[in-house]
């Protein structure tokens, strides 16, 4: 077998090759990236047949993960998958590998990166000859004048890119381009010539992915509004929201919702712009996409500008002009300095400093190096990455401080968390993972550094039914690490089995202290709900009692018990309290559990070393019963 001719599934089921290639169609469709990458992940170990065949399944995967905001993982792919090219010397293959690879850094704005992937790919078509790649490069550079900001820009490149690929260029990628040059006249005002260009298209649309005709649909309401068309553009809004997907969590949401703040905007409606483009702002910055946030950024302030909240307004143009400055989005940072200029704000008045342009402010894509991440769920956008700085693997949290619109705040939350996390530094203990220390971006978001622990996490163990002593150790170990957190000062504020990882069967280790050292009052909404103890909720003062409440929650899911919900008047002598003295529990240990959880938090133990010690001893009780 050679590297040429991958090896094959059984003859009862598609091949490897098969399954890719199909799987890659499925993309190009727009079919959800999370059915790809599961058919990718069932042959993954096929893949590993032939140099070849792995690179493809690399190619497919990156575009997955790509797809599923997962960049660490999608520039890993691809990056291992170009090596593969280049050693085997198929330069087509690695063009379109570098054009992903600039896909994936366009969509963040890393304007950089992208260009310089995309040379590469450009020299590498005209190697092979394959003017068809060097045009789907070209189409890729007008994308990413867009994402910098610079429309004007675009629209010549594509029509340029179009015209190099000439008819070889799939139908699929020539209308996807089409829609790009749309995007581009709509942006640079140039309507009329955006209206022309739609009747042009309008043919190819109708038989076109929903997904294109979704965005077609989008710059036609945008069209409309500059007209001051606002019927049509209602009826239009309705259509594009029966293009789009079903789920209310969808990305079409999201950009159907900043096109209705648009309208809203043109209706003076500030406040209906302003509840629109809150949650877009948020899963922009969520999926790192830092062109489309500051556009969002610059709308929000006009619809604060409207309902007369100006220094928010002023706010918010500074989180752009951090974000677009540290991108190096030079278009996008341009009109957020025109806006300021024409406000009257002189530029010592933006609220930026040298370290908020990125002059001294360390960039975590420099120092970190191929970020996969950690996990769903508790985690959240926690990832695994190798420290240039510090040598090895740690465990990175992003926090999206630059959303903070009041400088004064946003400092106050840096200054204790930096004492936060100094304190939480000189921890040692077995059970508490180590926290190394808090990076600030250039963007002015914050990355929290811990040591990075392998192993499942509690939420994991405890899919399958814990044995009673194992659980009641367990309980017991956690309960000493926190002790140890807490003699650092430090409350958690986010017990929960997702941030409880088993490094080995009887070694919990308490990882996550974003919530505890970014927001250490535990009164900004941080937290899990299920877990968070009741004063917690209110948004009142927290301390330790709250973390071992959330730890009597978790001890009663470990004995697989139902913990009861915590009521005004607490009684010992229930349901919960006779189904732990029924699964070997002694009362001592039942009546600690049961105080745990109570809604007073008077009524909970004093320390976690109190509530380790007796746990210990009734595992021990428990495993010599049996």
């Amino acid at each position: 077998m050679t590297d040429d001719h991958p090896t094959a599934t059984p003859a009862d089921g598609p091949s490897a090759e098969q399954v890719i290639d199909a799987c890659r169609a499925d993309l190009a469709a727009n079919v959800p990236a999370q059915l790809a990458m599961k058919r990718l992940n069932e042959i993954k170990a096929q893949a590993q047949a032939a140099p070849l065949l792995r690179a493809k399944w690399l190619v497919a995967a990156g575009v997955a993960a790509n797809r599923l905001g997962l960049r660490g993982e999608a520039l890993g792919n691809l990056a291992e998958s170009c090596d593969i090219f280049e050693r085997l010397g198929d330069g087509v293959s690695l063009a379109e590998a570098k054009r992903l690879v600039a896909l994936a850094h366009a969509w963040r704005g890393e304007g950089r990166e992208a260009g310089l992937a995309l040379l590469r790919a450009v020299a590498e078509s005209l190697a092979a000859k394959d003017s068809t790649g060097a045009s789907l490069a070209l189409i890729e550079a007008g994308r990413l004048e867009m994402e910098m900001g610079r429309p004007r820009a675009a629209a010549p490149l594509l029509d340029r890119a179009l015209a190099v690929g000439g008819e070889r260029i799939l139908a699929i990628e020539r209308l996807r381009a089409e829609i790009n040059r749309l995007q581009a006249f709509v942006a640079a005002g140039r309507i009329a010539d955006a209206q022309r260009h739609l009747e042009r298209i309008e043919p190819d649309l109708q038989h076109a992915p929903l997904r294109l005709r979704f965005l077609a649909v989008i710059e036609e309401i945008r069209c409309a509004r500059e007209r001051g068309s606002i019927d049509d553009a209602r009826r239009l809004v309705e259509s594009a929201r029966r293009l789009a997907p079903s789920e209310p969590d969808c990305f079409e949401a999201i950009e159907l919702a900043e096109a209705e703040a648009e309208l809203a905007l043109a209706q003076a409606d500030f406040a209906l712009a302003d509840t629109k483009l809150e949650p877009a702002i948020a899963r922009y910055a969520d999926d790192d996409l830092a062109g489309r946030e500051v556009k969002a950024r610059l709308l929000r302030a006009a619809a604060l500008d409207g309902l007369e909240r100006r220094d928010e307004a002023e706010q918010t143009l500074a989180a752009a002009l951090r974000r677009a400055v540290a991108r190096g989005l030079t278009g996008h940072a341009d009109a957020v300095r025109a806006r300021f200029a024409a406000r009257g704000v002189p530029e010592g008045g933006w609220g930026l400093d040298a370290g908020s342009l990125g002059v001294t402010v360390q960039s975590s894509t420099r120092r970190f190096v191929r970020r996969r991440p950690l996990g769903a769920g508790g985690q959240g956008n926690a990832y695994r990455a190798y420290d240039l700085e510090l040598g090895g693997e740690v465990a990175i949290k992003r926090f999206p401080l630059a959303a903070l619109y009041d400088t004064s705040q946003r400092e106050r939350t840096i200054a204790a968390a930096r004492r936060e996390v100094l304190a939480a530094s000189r921890i040692d203990h077995p059970g508490v993972a180590r926290v190394r220390g808090l990076l600030l971006e250039p963007d002015g978001d914050a990355i929290l550094i811990e040591d990075l622990v392998d192993g499942p996490s509690l939420r994991d163990t405890m899919s399958r039914p814990l044995e009673t002593t194992r659980a009641l150790d367990l309980v017991a170990r956690i309960a000493f690490a926190l002790a140890a957190i807490h003699a650092a000062g430090i409350v958690h504020c986010d017990i929960k089995p997702e941030n409880i990882v088993l490094a080995a069967p009887a070694r919990p280790v308490i990882i996550d202290f974003g919530v505890a050292l970014l927001d250490p009052e535990g009164r900004s909404g941080g937290g899990t709900p299920a877990y968070m103890a009741p004063e917690q909720m209110r948004g009142a003062g927290v301390d330790a009692r709250a973390d071992l409440y959330a730890l009597g929650v978790m001890a009663h899911e470990m004995l697989g018990i139902e913990p009861p919900i915590a009521r005004r008047f607490w009684s010992l002598d229930d349901a919960a309290a006779k189904a732990l003295v029924a699964a070997g529990v002694d009362r001592h240990a039942t009546k600690l559990l049961r105080n745990l959880i109570a809604p007073t938090k008077w009524l909970r133990p004093r320390t976690a070393a109190e509530v380790g010690q007796i746990m210990a001893d009734a595992a021990v009780a428990h495993r010599r019963a049996s």
